[in-house]
């Protein structure tokens, strides 16, 4: 999901995958897509696993909606949460041309407070689904807490460069008449 976002961030500053790095022809926009979609597989996949698991049982009320689940509720709720905004953003992208462009874009935007979510919700749960008190060293946790980094510094860039994205600077024509001999 991480990979998808920074994809979506280039897209939304008109990155040229053939002017700048890697100089070859890539369809972002393809590959953001499929990002996305791989992404909503395994975030969909994520909560179905715990309905197999013998202890603790989860039941499907407590994965559609975790507000009364014995374990970790807040953190569930806000993974719940999450994963129903995710769903919002992949259905508006497949009927943007229905809903229209403005709309889209606006619901769009709420890929960065659920990425938020989605990171309180990875780093602060159990994964031992015991006592509800991760180990924020450990390995998973670690490179879930750089990812999160990674990704404010990128939409922190992004706002940076909000307006102008890395389009090429286009030279006035009078400034190209004085130049010229």
């Amino acid at each position: 999901m991480v990979a998808n976002l920074f994809i979506g961030l280039l897209l939304s500053m008109r990155y040229s995958p053939v002017r700048l790095w890697p100089h070859r022809h890539i369809n972002l926009f393809a590959l953001h897509r499929w990002t996305a979609y791989i992404a909503m597989a395994l975030v969909f996949a994520h909560p179905t696993v715990l309905l197999f698991l013998h202890t603790p049982r989860f039941g499907v009320i407590d994965i559609l909606w975790p507000v009364r689940s014995y374990l970790q509720p807040t953190l569930n709720t806000i993974g719940a949460i999450a994963l129903y905004l995710l769903a919002l953003v992949l259905v508006t992208s497949l009927l943007r041309t229905r809903i229209g462009r403005p709309l889209w874009r606006r619901l769009h935007y709420l890929v960065f407070p659920t990425a938020v979510l989605i990171f309180i919700h990875s780093i602060y749960t159990d994964p031992n689904l015991k006592d509800g008190h991760p180990d924020l060293l450990d390995g998973g946790k670690i490179f879930l807490e750089v990812a999160a980094l990674l990704v404010v510094a990128a939409v922190s860039v992004r706002v940076r460069l909000r307006g102008r994205g890395l389009r090429v600077e286009r030279v006035p024509e009078s400034a190209m008449e004085r130049v010229e001999p």
